[in-house]
């Protein structure tokens, strides 16, 4: 008897859906195991375009009638950040499993909302946190569960872009993504960190976020471009902050989308009492008979975190597995996002009830 092949839609298809999402679905497509059925997007050429381009059989510009006209076994929602929410739980109820762009969703308060969706109608929900699924990263997952850091104490994640503001879609509008490089780009980092070290309990986080260049009427924003509505910024541009965590785990982070530094960097490290970890450059740090060592990794096999994220998720649709990005744990992220925007506004260290 022939397998069954999963039924596909992808909502919102913008830069993200058509250079990450939809080659994958369509990768998947070619290799029998899903059918791409239907994409939506508000703007209806674009819409009609990517339905064009990656064979999509039925085009809308509304969700609801889209789920509503057809079955889906999965739905890729790539919208803007203030969808998330709502889409995602409008398709669980329908009866879909989901894989949601980060961040999760604009606040807890909808991550919370999301999960209870999920549970509720018996479906899987995955934030798409690639960084999990780089060969980097899942190399260096292995090295930390097999203990070869010992006692973990401290973390670093960092995401520094020195003129690097999107120019396109509503990054730069808080009623449209809360904020700017804190949940755009940090999210990534803290995320990938936060996995690393085996998901600790977030118990307070403190930290300011500044808009120092978005709005500015000299505004460089070299290759990036500036063709959004600059009176229109108000997000930050730059954020830091300092995480604390229970078994007195502390994590630091820096990140932006603007900021006077001579390189862009981002990468997470991570030390414990036996050796340290670098995701740039990636590598083990540590000691032996009064020496000191450094473990690299020559080669690794090549695989793109999108891709992998994809596959990884029809995978776990197809064969009931659990996911690897757990939503309780993408929502102890936006706590500590939400915690770090509210101690900027307070001035004080906030408090994490996470569960």
């Amino acid at each position: 008897m022939a397998k069954m092949k999963l039924r596909v839609g992808v909502i919102g298809v913008g830069a993200i859906a058509d250079e990450k999402h939809l080659p994958n679905w369509q990768e998947l497509e070619a290799e029998g195991r899903v059918e791409l059925i239907g994409v939506c997007d508000i703007v209806s050429e674009r819409a009609h375009e990517m339905a064009a381009k990656y064979g999509a059989r039925v085009v809308h510009t509304d969700y609801k009638k889209m789920l509503a006209d057809d079955k889906y076994d999965i739905i890729d929602v790539c919208t803007q950040n203030r969808h998330h929410a709502p889409i995602t739980i409008a398709s669980l109820k329908a009866g879909a499993h989901v894989i949601v762009e980060k961040p999760m969703a604009m606040n807890s308060a909808e991550c919370r909302a999301m999960i209870q969706a999920a549970e509720t109608n018996k479906r899987k929900l995955m934030v798409a946190q690639f960084m999990r699924f780089e060969p980097d990263s899942e190399k260096l997952k292995e090295v930390i569960d097999a203990g070869r850091l010992g006692t973990i104490y401290s973390a670093n994640a960092t995401y520094l872009r020195r003129r690097g503001i999107p120019g396109w879609g509503k990054f730069h509008i808080a009623k449209e993504s809360l904020g700017g490089p804190l949940i755009d780009i940090g999210v990534h980092v803290l995320d990938l960190a936060i996995w690393l070290m085996g998901c600790p309990k977030p118990i307070a986080a403190s930290g300011k976020v500044y808009r120092m260049f978005g709005d500015r009427e000299d505004l460089c924003n070299a290759e990036w471009g500036e063709p959004y509505d600059r009176k229109e910024f108000d997000v930050e541009d730059y954020a830091s902050a300092y995480v604390r965590f229970e078994r007195d785990i502390t994590l630091t982070m820096e990140v932006s989308w603007a900021a006077n530094i001579e390189n862009e960097r981002s990468g997470v490290s991570i030390l414990g009492d036996k050796a340290g970890i670098s995701t740039s450059p990636l590598g083990l740090y540590g000691y032996e008979n009064r020496s000191l060592t450094t473990t690299r990794f020559d080669w690794l096999p090549p695989q793109s975190g999108h891709r992998m994220e994809i596959r990884h998720f029809t995978e776990c649709v197809e064969r009931n597995r659990p996911v690897r990005v757990k939503p309780e744990e993408s929502l102890r992220v936006q706590q500590i996002i939400d915690a770090i925007y509210e101690s900027s506004r307070t001035n004080a260290e906030v408090p994490i009830k996470a569960t």
